[in-house]
């Protein structure tokens, strides 16, 4: 099966990882690259991108992602184990019209308070997901987790 999507993972935690493991995880309907410079893509490619980011940097890293041509056609966002950073609305509030995804873990309890302020960031669909206690994101890609991105993706195993 040729991949159907492109999941570019970009800053803090999981961009310092081997790729290798987020690629089997995601393989064979998505394929991975790391970062910033994945989101312009190759020329001529038509595989859509998706931008997994964490809370670090996320200013920069989405105001990248405005400036891509074309934009992301899906957000997931790692929210970690704290509130969103300060500024970040300024680099991308409400720019961008792509699905966003806040990824938290279940037991964070900062980031679960502070999940609606990441609404913002879309005029596009906003979706919540909780990690389950024990899930390696960010810092690796799991079965589980590959099913969770996929699922937000809409990209169906075949």
């Amino acid at each position: 099966m040729a991949p159907v999507a492109r999941l570019v993972v970009v800053a803090g935690r999981a961009a310092t990882h081997d790729s290798g493991r987020w690629s089997q995880a995601l393989a064979p309907e998505v394929t991975v690259d790391q970062g910033p410079e994945g989101l312009a893509g190759s020329p001529g490619e038509s595989l859509p991108r998706a931008l997994f980011t964490t809370g670090d940097r996320v200013g920069s890293v989405l105001a990248d992602a405005v400036r891509a041509d074309p934009p992301p056609t899906h957000v997931l966002l790692w929210a970690g184990d704290r509130e969103p950073e300060e500024g970040w609305e300024a680099a991308a509030a409400g720019r961008l019209s792509c699905p966003v995804t806040v990824l938290v873990p279940m037991d964070a309890d900062a980031a679960r308070a502070a999940a609606h302020r990441w609404r913002g960031l879309t005029d596009g669909p906003f979706t919540v997901r909780f990690l389950p206690p024990g899930c390696p994101l960010p810092a690796a890609c799991d079965a589980v987790s590959a099913r969770l991105i996929k699922e937000e993706l809409q990209v169906w195993p075949a």
